[in-house]
């Protein structure tokens, strides 16, 4: 699966055209029911969970007509029952990187450490980094027992 095929459904409604090809042309995937204004669209065999949502963010009631692709999760091997994402990652990224790799091929715009928000890049064992990819940002998130990459995030940013 190539990553274009993914990134072209940003911004796309869950009742489009567009999202009824890709879910023709990848069987795979599972359309969930929704929850809260937010639908996932998975497929554990592919290593991918799109979310839908409204662009405003989640919010409950009848939004079917408001929810669009807003984030798309490509994970590494086992993680929530999901095969490895066989696909390139953006920035020449690889889930058998370390975090150091990662920072090496590109700085971040943003490390987190949760309960304490932003953090400098230096801070040990941070929750995620966030690369700025212009239209797009990537974010990797890591394994708080050891350090090693869950899943990529790769969110479309609000006009």
């Amino acid at each position: 699966m190539d990553t274009s095929d993914l990134f072209e459904l940003f911004g796309k409604n869950i009742d489009s055209p567009e999202v009824h090809s890709f879910l023709e042309k990848y069987p795979s995937f599972k359309v969930g029911d929704p929850d809260y204004g937010r639908q996932y669209v998975e497929s554990k065999n592919d290593g991918v969970d799109l979310l839908f949502e409204p662009d405003d963010g989640p919010r409950g009631g009848k939004t079917k007509d408001l929810r669009n692709c807003q984030s798309i999760f490509l994970y590494a091997q086992g993680k929530d029952e999901h095969e490895k994402f066989p696909g390139e990652v953006p920035l020449g990224f690889s889930f058998s990187d370390s975090r150091s790799d990662l920072l090496s091929k590109a700085a971040p715009e943003r490390t987190w450490k949760i309960g304490q928000g932003e953090v400098d890049v230096s801070f040990p064992n941070p929750n995620h980094d966030r690369w700025d990819l212009g239209d797009k940002l990537i974010s990797a998130h890591y394994s708080k027992k050891t350090g090693s990459i869950m899943y990529f995030i790769v969110t479309r940013k609000k006009a």
